[in-house]
């Protein structure tokens, strides 16, 4: 961001598509669009969740034109794999159209990005910022979906079985889409895989360690589900963990629910492992003011968690700043609750020292089960 552009909670959505808008005029500028998409930063803090929406579908849609720098990718595909809003994930699949080359392996992301919004598509414009409906020229997500399909060209040849089951199910596709879908496919008819390598790091999104060496919170006090209060420090010490962030209020079943589903499913690994206890699993909630004991323990159990000594969902009595910063959580909070966040999911250590994390893509349990044995015969 130039050093002269100073956002703010206060700045209007204008000045954001305004600055969007001059960055397509000069698309050297473009690491001014990246700055802006970390939940995180103050320019979300106390918005509501659509208001969110329309800045970061705005400013998405425009690496399509500007081209799409490595930064950006991991949101881009993100949005892709787990988001259910039309305007974001038409937004992401207009995005990956400004990649140097085509490339296969963005052909899964874009199959998730069909299933998960094909039944709630709808009408969406980047023309302008907040256009006047309704309007004579519009495109939809799937629209965009198929339009990225036909970019790709013959790297699109392993995604052929599915679009022709789209293609059999025409009731799940506007007319204007299905004639996309026609055209790709007829493409696809006699091509061949191209031979363009992918960017090197396209699907290098996997463990990190913590980039920021700071103390660990030992002395943040924590309620679990049944209201016992415990100490950061004295619950994660000892013995290493598995620490995943959600919230119960998350209206998107491929975030927080998904996440606790496949916590429990890493918990019944850890069992068959022979790891419990020896490796401890935890929740700790964005709302801690919402997602009382009583609500925790609900939520988990509904999703096939098991609760004991060793396994527990937490909430900070005191406020998420101190893990906010610890974790360098991505979320976003408006005036009521959180208004945007990724998916977060951390490995410490015997110290409580983060020795992974895996953010923004979703993860597999079967990879954080291998973290976790290694961890725990080391200890």
């Amino acid at each position: 961001m130039p050093p002269d552009v100073v956002l703010t909670p206060d700045t209007a959505e204008e000045h954001i598509a305004a600055l969007v808008d001059a960055v397509k005029e000069n698309p050297r500028r473009r690491d001014c669009l990246v700055a802006l998409l970390p939940e995180q930063i103050s320019l979300y803090a106390g918005r509501s969740a659509n208001a969110t929406v329309r800045m970061r579908g705005y400013i998405i849609a425009a690496f399509g034109q500007v081209g799409l720098p490595t930064a950006a990718l991991p949101y881009v595909l993100e949005e892709l794999e787990s988001g259910r809003d039309p305007y974001l994930v038409a937004a992401a699949a207009t995005a990956l159209r400004g990649l140097d080359a085509p490339t296969s392996q963005v052909v899964p992301f874009l199959l998730k990005a069909i299933e998960n919004i094909r039944y709630a598509d709808d009408a969406v414009s980047f023309d302008s910022y907040r256009p006047r409906w309704p309007l004579p020229d519009h495109t939809t997500a799937i629209e965009e979906l198929l339009k990225t399909f036909a970019w790709l060209g013959p790297d699109a040849q392993s995604a052929r079985p599915a679009l022709e089951a789209l293609h059999d199910h025409p009731e799940a596709i506007s007319a204007s889409a299905r004639a996309t879908l026609e055209a790709v496919l007829a493409e696809l008819g006699g091509a061949t895989p191209g031979c363009c390598a992918a960017p090197g790091d396209l699907m290098d999104q996997g463990a990190g360690a913590a980039h920021r060496d700071l103390a660990v919170p030992a002395g943040v006090e924590l309620e679990d589900q049944d209201g016992c209060r415990l100490s950061f420090g004295g619950f994660f010490s000892g013995r290493p963990s598995i620490v995943a962030f959600f919230y119960t209020r998350c209206d998107n079943p491929n975030k927080c629910s998904l996440t606790i589903t496949k916590l429990a499913a890493l918990q019944r690994g850890l069992r068959e492992l022979g790891l419990h206890g020896r490796v401890r699993t935890a929740a700790i909630t964005y709302d801690p003011a919402y997602d009382l004991p009583p609500r925790l323990r609900a939520y988990g159990e509904n999703r096939g968690v098991v609760f004991g000594e060793c396994d527990r969902f937490l909430r900070t009595t005191a406020g998420l700043g101190p893990l906010q910063a610890y974790f360098d959580l991505g979320v976003g909070f408006g005036q009521a609750s959180v208004n945007r966040h990724r998916i977060e999911l951390f490995v410490l250590d015997h110290q409580a020292t983060v020795a992974a994390r895996f953010t923004r893509l979703q993860w597999d349990p079967d990879e954080m089960l291998r973290h976790a044995a290694a961890l725990a015969g080391a200890g």
